[in-house]
Parts: C-alpha cells; sequence; structure tokens
C-alpha cells in the first residue's frame, strides 16, 4: 500500500488565493444609467480586492525578504525605487503594506466574522491599534460592522479601563493632553501602528512623571523579547517591593 504524499509538507501552509474577478470597463462610455451605476460599483469592489492584494504582496516582499532577489538591500530601498517607478509617494505603498500586515497576520479571526473587500481594507491599518486599546473580540466583530471612519476613531479611544489607569493624560483627535495643556501633536500622515507607539510612550511617562515615578527606557530586539524580559521584571519588582 503506497503511502499517501502530503504536498505541502513545509513549515507553513500554502497562502490561501484571493478569489479574484474579472471586470469589464467598457461600461463608461455605456448609455445607460443602470450599466453605468453597476460599473461603478463592481470596479468600486475590484479596486478594494486590488488593495488587499497589493498590500498583501508588498508585506510579503518585505517579511521574506524578496527585495533582495530583486535586487535590492533593504526594503526602503525597493520602496523608494516602486514609488519612483509609479509616481505615488512612500507613505502610500507603507499604507498598503500596513493592510497586508494587518490581513496576514488576523486573516483567521477576520474570517469568522466574515470580513471582506466590501468591509473596506483600509481599516486594517488600525487593527493593531484597536486590539491594543479594546478587547479581541469587540474588535473583530467592530471591523466588520462599523464604517472606516468610526472604526478609526474608536481604535484610536482608549478603552474605559485604559482611561482610568492614565488619569492624568488624554488623547482628543491627533494631539494629547497632560491635564488641560497640550503635550504633543501627531502628523496626520503618520502610520497608525507608529502613532500608537508613540503615543503609548507618552502616556507612560506623563503618567509617571505625574505621580513623582521614575522611567527606565529599554530597547528589544523583537516582541518576544521583551515579554520574556516582562516576565522576568515582573517578578523582579514584586521581590524590591516586598523588601521595602
Amino acid at each position: 500500500m503506497n503511502a499517501i504524499s502530503n504536498k505541502y509538507d513545509c513549515p507553513r501552509p500554502p497562502v490561501k488565493p484571493f478569489q479574484a474577478k474579472q471586470f469589464d470597463l467598457d461600461f463608461a462610455y455605456s448609455e445607460s444609467a443602470e450599466e453605468l451605476d453597476k460599473g461603478v460599483r463592481e470596479t468600486i469592489q475590484g479596486m478594494k480586492m486590488s488593495i488587499l492584494a497589493t498590500g498583501v504582496a508588498l508585506y510579503r516582499i518585505q517579511a521574506a525578504e524578496y527585495f533582495a532577489d530583486l535586487g535590492y538591500k533593504r526594503f526602503g530601498l525597493y520602496v523608494d525605487k516602486l514609488a519612483n517607478d509609479m509616481s505615488m509617494t512612500r507613505a502610500n505603498i507603507y499604507n498598503w503594506v500596513y493592510i497586508g500586515e494587518a490581513y496576514i497576520k488576523n486573516r483567521t479571526e477576520l474570517e469568522k466574522v466574515g470580513f471582506n473587500n466590501e468591509d473596506g481594507p483600509t481599516k486594517l491599518p488600525f487593527l493593531g491599534m484597536a486590539l491594543e486599546n479594546h478587547p479581541k473580540k469587540e474588535v473583530f466583530r467592530n471591523i466588520k460592522d462599523m464604517p472606516k471612519r468610526e472604526f478609526e476613531e474608536w481604535a484610536r479611544g482608549l478603552s474605559e479601563k485604559t482611561a482610568k489607569r492614565y488619569k492624568n493624560v488624554r488623547v482628543q483627535g491627533n494631539q494629547v493632553f497632560l491635564g488641560n495643556k497640550p503635550l504633543a501633536v501627531f502628523s496626520d500622515g503618520m502610520a497608525p501602528d507608529d502613532r500608537h507607539y508613540y503615543e503609548r510612550l507618552l502616556l507612560e511617562a506623563a503618567e509617571a512623571k505625574a505621580d513623582n515615578e521614575v522611567i527606565g527606557v529599554y530597547r528589544f530586539y523583537d516582541e518576544q523579547e521583551r515579554k520574556v524580559f516582562d516576565r522576568v521584571y515582573s517578578r523582579e519588582i514584586k521581590i524590591l517591593r516586598r523588601i521595602e
């Protein structure tokens, strides 16, 4: 009896393909209002799928270092050339990267709630921020149901529990306030993940200062290394405070 071979015998399963459709652009010259409307709607759906597929491809070029196969030493150099060739800004291209990264890392959860192209891939850059600020189940329900602008604002807002923790600091729009005094203003063009990173640093620093505490700044190679440090830190700080 022959053994059944596993065609996907590799470290990770094959990437699920996108279910792409073909769209006819001749509708633009139609004399029928119904055909024009239908064509517009189908083309918008196609554009949304293109954004998601482009984002996934760009993130895979970055994560798997395929840019090296194209002759670039760094992903940033590849983005520079792509932006120049396509007459686009680097910010737009990186925004697609964030879309692809969020989709790949959270695809299972997104599929559970039925998230698709029609729900808007431009919500995806704010997914990481939402997961930091709100319960996971609530995040995936809202990314499916909320319009893009509403989800973006909700994702940036602190949960009630987190807001109580940062009692001396608040975030409003693109500004951070210490009491009633402005502490920092974020650029509208800043990537969501970058803004969230610096926002949390400011919140922690301002809260520590208000409580006459001291913050130490540490740099880690990756998130896994930080988590290991957090466990050690939590144990050691409890020992120190028992001694005191």
